[in-house]
C-alpha cells in the first residue's frame, strides 16, 4: 500500500507531461515540420488614402484612429453654406430660363399681333397724309405760294413717316411668322445650361463635400481636423484594407517546387488558430530576405516573394504581424 501510492503519482505526472507536450506541439507553429513546407513572413499592410473630392473647410471628421468602418460609411463633411446660397441662385436662374423657353415655343401672343396691326394701320394713314402734304406744298412752291423751308419740312416728315411705316410692317411680319428656329434653339440651350448648373452644385453639396469609405477597413491615420482646409490633393484619412487580408511570405529556391499559384496553405501565429489561405502570387525574381522575417538563418539568403490571400472575419490577424505559412503538400 505504501509503495503503490508514490508509483501512481509518478505515472500520473508522466502522463500529464506527455499530454502537455502533445498539446504544445499541436498549437505552436514553431515546432518541427516536414522539410521545405514552411515559410515565414507577415500580414501585409494595404492602405487607401482618402481625400475630399471638393475643396473647402472641413466641418466634420467622424471616425477616430483604430475604428473599423464599413463600406459607404460617412468619414467627414465639408462646410456647404456657400454652396447652399449658390444653389438657390442657380435654381432661380433655371426657373427664368424655363420661362423664356416656354415663351419661345409658344411664339408671340395674339394681343401683341393685334397691337402691331393697329399701329401699322395708324402709321399707314399718317404716311399717306404726310405724302399728300408734301405734294401740295410742292405745287404751292412752284407758284411761289409756299416757302422752301416749309417744303423741306414736309418732305422730311413724309420720308420719316414712310420709314416708320416700313419698320412697323416688318415687325408685324415677324410677329405673324413667330420666332425663328435658331431663337428657340438658343432658349433651349440656355434652359439646359441652367439645369446642369443646378445639378453641378447639388453634386458638390451632396457628393463631393461628403467623404465616404470606399470599402470596409480600419482607420489607420487621421490627418486632418474640423476647421482645416481640404482639397482633392490632401489626404485626410488612411484606411487599412482588412478584407481580404494578404500575407507576404518568402520561400527559398528549393521550396519553389512545393508552391504553386492557387494552392492551399495554412497561416499560423503563436497566439491564434491556423487560418486557411490561397497562394495568389509567386515572384519570378529572387531577392534578399527582408529583415522583418523572423528567422536569422534566412535573412542573408536569396528568396522569392509569395503572396497569399485569406479570409479573417474575426479579425484575428493584425496588420504587420509575423506569421508562419505551411504549404499543403
Amino acid at each position: 500500500m505504501t509503495t503503490s501510492k508514490p508509483l501512481r503519482i509518478l505515472v500520473f505526472l508522466i502522463a500529464a507531461g506527455l499530454a502537455a507536450a502533445l498539446l504544445w506541439n499541436l498549437r505552436t507553429p514553431s515546432g518541427p515540420a516536414a522539410p521545405g513546407t514552411r515559410a515565414w513572413g507577415h500580414v501585409d499592410t494595404r492602405e487607401i488614402s482618402l481625400a475630399f473630392e471638393a475643396s473647402g473647410r472641413i466641418a466634420e471628421m467622424i471616425p477616430e484612429e483604430g475604428v473599423r468602418v464599413e463600406a459607404g460609411a460617412v468619414m467627414g463633411k465639408l462646410d456647404t453654406e456657400l454652396l447652399g446660397i449658390q444653389l438657390k441662385l442657380a435654381e432661380a436662374n433655371a426657373r427664368a430660363a424655363e420661362a423664356d423657353l416656354a415663351l419661345a415655343r409658344e411664339g408671340y401672343r395674339k394681343e401683341d399681333i393685334t397691337e402691331a396691326e393697329r399701329k401699322t394701320e395708324a402709321l399707314t394713314t399718317q404716311a399717306q397724309l404726310a405724302a399728300r402734304t408734301a405734294a401740295r406744298l410742292e405745287n404751292l412752291a412752284k407758284a411761289d405760294a409756299a416757302s422752301e423751308q416749309a417744303l423741306d419740312d414736309a418732305r422730311f416728315a413724309a420720308k420719316a413717316a414712310k420709314e416708320e411705316l416700313a419698320a412697323a410692317k416688318a415687325q408685324l411680319s415677324r410677329l405673324h411668322a413667330g420666332l425663328r428656329p435658331q431663337e428657340v434653339a438658343k432658349a433651349e440651350a440656355a434652359a439646359a445650361a441652367a439645369r446642369e448648373e443646378v445639378r453641378s452644385i447639388t453634386y458638390r453639396m451632396e457628393k463631393a463635400s461628403v467623404l465616404r469609405a470606399p470599402i470596409a477597413g480600419v482607420v489607420r491615420s487621421r490627418l486632418a481636423e474640423p476647421g482645416d482646409m481640404a482639397s482633392a490633393a490632401r489626404t485626410v484619412f488612411k484606411l487599412s484594407v482588412t478584407d481580404p487580408k494578404w500575407v507576404r511570405a518568402y520561400v527559398t529556391e528549393a521550396q519553389l517546387g512545393l508552391v504553386k499559384e492557387g494552392s492551399r496553405a495554412r497561416v499560423m501565429t503563436d497566439t491564434t488558430e491556423p487560418l486557411e489561405a490561397t497562394v495568389a502570387f509567386i515572384s519570378s525574381t529572387a531577392e534578399f530576405t527582408p529583415k522583418t522575417v523572423q528567422t536569422e538563418e534566412l535573412r542573408t539568403a536569396l528568396v522569392y516573394e509569395v503572396k497569399l490571400t485569406l479570409a479573417d472575419p474575426e479579425n484575428r490577424l493584425r496588420l504587420g504581424q509575423p506569421v508562419t505559412v505551411e504549404f499543403a503538400p
